[in-house]
């Protein structure tokens, strides 16, 4: 009996799970679930979900849908795929996306750029990118000297759920 849909071994395409991460980032910086993507095209989220993760292809026509509903050119979706490594396997990408410290670091890019975005005022904008970019210069300095840099106190301690009944005895 044939089944449906793809089988494992035969892997996933690389420029299926690159457009779903594209369409993925596109979403979230717009700060839509994927229910209102999906009920504003006619899908199901769960299909939504699997262009996200280039499980199912998406179409041209279903391209040029959601071009129009974020408001950006179809080119968007494959904007950076010719820069990529070529050895880089399609279920890697899949596995390295699952993973919850990279999804949260992303998810909290695309969240950063977002705000960024919001903000008019141009000197505003221009502090906090320079703040961003003092930041990653002594992160980088940080690495490559070897220094490993401790998390803040909030998260040592359970991102002050305690609501800050731990005792002060024995800090300095």
């Amino acid at each position: 009996m044939k089944k449906r849909g793809r089988e494992k071994r035969e892997g996933l395409n690389d420029v299926d799970v690159f457009v779903g991460q594209r369409l993925r980032e596109l979403r979230m910086l717009a700060g839509l679930s994927q229910s209102d993507v999906a009920s504003a095209l006619g899908l199901t989220f769960q299909q939504l979900q699997k262009y996200e993760r280039g499980f199912n292809r998406v179409s041209s026509s279903r391209l040029f849908k959601l071009g129009q509903f974020f408001r950006v050119p179809v080119s968007v979706f494959f904007e950076g795929l010719e820069s990529r490594p070529a050895t880089e396997d399609a279920e890697a990408q899949i596995v390295r996306t699952d993973d919850s410290d990279t999804t949260l670091r992303s998810r909290e890019a695309l969240m950063l750029a977002r705000y960024y975005q919001s903000i008019r005022d141009p000197q505003v904008r221009g502090a906090i990118r320079e703040l961003a970019e003092r930041c990653a210069e002594q992160s980088e300095a940080a690495e490559a000297a070897g220094v490993t840099v401790a998390p803040p106190p909030e998260a040592r301690r359970g991102r002050g759920r305690r609501g800050g009944a731990q005792s002060s005895a024995g800090q300095a």
